[in-house]
């Protein structure tokens, strides 16, 4: 009676013993890596930014849009970004908190940076973040640049040989033009529904009331 006992206590135990290698064996179920989360994406508002289901604002960070609806190819940007993410499960990497509780984010759909695709395109502008995604987003401005896409195109550049960008910051109440060797140059998007205006020449430009950015080098 004992031996049988014995054999069958044996058995469990054994069976217990190769369950529990079963069980460390098995592979575990992969998760998005850790400061990552999904969203499904309820409704895209302009060019970098949309609203989640949980009504969460997102604003994809390292980008920026032209303004919509009046700056060229907002509307564009829009609808691009509508294309490749509305109404679809995507990967946020939040960065920080932005303005207008927006939070500024990496987004990624089926491993593709969206954030990069739009530069890329030319329906945006590089704006710096702390990522190492950063070096990405600039090479593909880059690339836009140099093949002529979307802002970059001749669609949004200004006529020939009038190259000084005059920006009316209405808000400020404030006139300012840039030379295309100054710091915010490549920054600044002409809206003329705004009251920008490009200039062929300085004097031009201080005619009509604007003033010579700061942040221009001094001329020798």
């Amino acid at each position: 009676m004992r031996t049988k006992l014995g054999l069958i206590l044996g058995l469990s135990l054994l069976a217990n013993l190769v369950l529990g290698w079963r069980l460390i064996k098995q592979p575990k179920k992969e998760s998005a890596p850790s400061g990552q989360k999904e969203v499904v994406v309820a409704r895209v508002i302009d060019g970098d930014t949309f609203v989640t289901q949980e009504k969460e604002k997102i604003r994809l960070g390292g980008i920026d849009a032209p303004e919509y609806p009046d700056q060229c190819l907002s509307l564009e940007a829009k609808q691009r970004l509508t294309q490749l993410i509305n109404g679809q499960r995507v990967v946020i990497e939040p960065i920080k908190k932005g303005k207008f509780g927006r939070t500024l984010a990496l987004v990624f759909k089926d491993d593709l940076l969206i954030n990069r695709i739009l530069v890329e395109e030319g329906l945006g502008r590089s704006e710096k973040i702390n990522s190492p995604y950063w070096p990405e987003i600039v090479a593909a401005e880059e690339e836009a640049q140099k093949l002529g896409r979307g802002i970059w195109g001749s669609a949004c550049q200004p006529p020939k040989n009038c190259r000084i960008k005059g920006n009316y910051r209405r808000d400020r109440g404030t006139k300012i033009y840039h030379l295309p060797n100054c710091y915010n140059y490549q920054k600044i998007v002409i809206n003329e529904k705004e009251g920008d205006r490009w200039f062929c020449s300085q004097e031009e430009a201080i005619k009509a009331g604007f003033v010579k950015s700061k942040d221009c080098p001094e001329e020798k």
